[in-house]
């Protein structure tokens, strides 16, 4: 998120992105067979076989290439956490494109938290979309059946989402907007294990899909754009970073050249210019699941202002991973908001870590 509040003669951002990404295909839905999950990128627990409504997964993600959905329900139960992250993928267009929403778990052996994000190209992108509309924690007492399988139903139509858990008659979350174009696609289930791990970290029964029907969600707020910031940029193709997080002292002339050729890019409501969805997976398209990040890329957003007097303002930003600012081609600032970077506690959020 670019935040401006000031006028400048000429920025340019150079916002650096880190990889962590899952690439595959699913089999189109007219070859799907009935019942099968496509385990391709999926490392299923030792001693379990997937079964129509359920599957036992250590890491990566398994799709029902016959369960399409648009608009539609997704019911099932999830068994308690045994590490790592559990999420229902929907809209599925590949193992690496996807709408999904995910439960975080906590070590006392509960889920304590649902968060949504889109995915593109692999990567994910739960550091643009946090807070209210985009994630959640779960009461401290969920409803769950015997064994502390807790039941989860995700209501999706048009651009919205909710989310139910455990016997409550109202979502624990409503997402705010669903970011990747609406479209028909299949359903999926992911988890975040270590491929070296023994046990499974998202298991899942009793799945069904079903038609919306006459069901109907309520409007979410919608995010709204604050005043002050700027909300279009002309934005670079993506260039290779090697040494991470580093920026040069001045832009280059084939940088320059790339951004003046670049991409007239409007910003979200809220101003959020999501870098991943307008230029792809920053480290290029993934094969497979690479947890902790595959890789770095760069690209710069352009923004020319102009002032009737020489002045000095104030420039806010907020960014993940990291930033170079630029002021007529120099270098004039950088910033690092990588996860832990900061802190211990540190996730490198964008809109809440924002710096002046």
């Amino acid at each position: 998120m670019f935040d401006v509040s000031s006028l400048l003669p000429a920025l340019a951002l150079g916002a650096t992105l880190a990889a962590t990404a899952v690439d595959a295909q699913c089999t189109p839905a007219s070859q799907a067979p009935r019942g099968v999950w496509d385990t391709a990128n999926a490392k299923l627990a030792p001693g379990t076989r997937s079964n129509a409504d359920g599957i036992s997964l250590i890491h990566g993600i398994a799709c029902r290439a016959d369960l399409q959905i648009d608009d539609g329900i997704i019911e099932l139960e999830l068994a308690p956490p045994a590490g790592g992250f559990a999420g229902i993928a929907f809209r599925m267009q590949s193992a690496a494109d996807y709408e999904i929403v995910y439960f975080r778990w906590s070590n006392d052996g509960r889920w304590v938290g649902v968060q949504y994000q889109p995915v593109y190209e692999g990567e994910t992108t739960w550091q643009l979309y946090s807070g209210a509309g985009y994630e959640t924690d779960l009461p401290p007492r969920v409803y769950t059946r015997r064994g502390g399988w807790m039941p989860v139903r995700l209501v999706i139509a048009g651009s919205r989402a909710d989310v139910y858990v455990g016997d409550s008659a109202k979502p624990v979350l409503q997402v705010r907007e669903l970011k990747r174009p609406r479209t028909r696609g299949a359903v999926g289930i992911w988890s975040s294990g270590l491929d070296t791990w023994k046990q499974p970290t998202a298991v899942v029964r009793a799945l069904r899909v079903m038609p919306l029907g006459d069901v109907t969600l309520a409007l979410a707020s919608p995010d709204t754009e604050p005043t002050g910031r700027l909300t279009r940029w002309r934005v670079s193709s993506r260039f290779a970073a090697p040494d991470s997080t580093a920026f040069a002292d001045t832009l280059s002339t084939r940088v320059q050249r790339d951004i003046s050729e670049g991409r007239l890019i409007g910003s979200e409501p809220s101003g959020l210019v999501n870098l991943t969805a307008t230029l792809g997976n920053p480290a290029g398209r993934q094969t497979t699941n690479v947890f902790g990040g595959a890789g770095w890329g760069v690209a710069y957003a352009n923004v020319t202002l102009r002032s009737d007097r020489e002045q000095t303002r104030r420039l806010s930003v907020s960014y993940s991973d990291a930033i170079g600012v630029y002021v007529n081609g120099a270098l004039v600032y950088t910033g690092d908001n990588r996860s832990d970077v900061r802190g211990r506690n540190s996730l490198g959020l964008v809109a809440f870590e924002a710096e002046t």
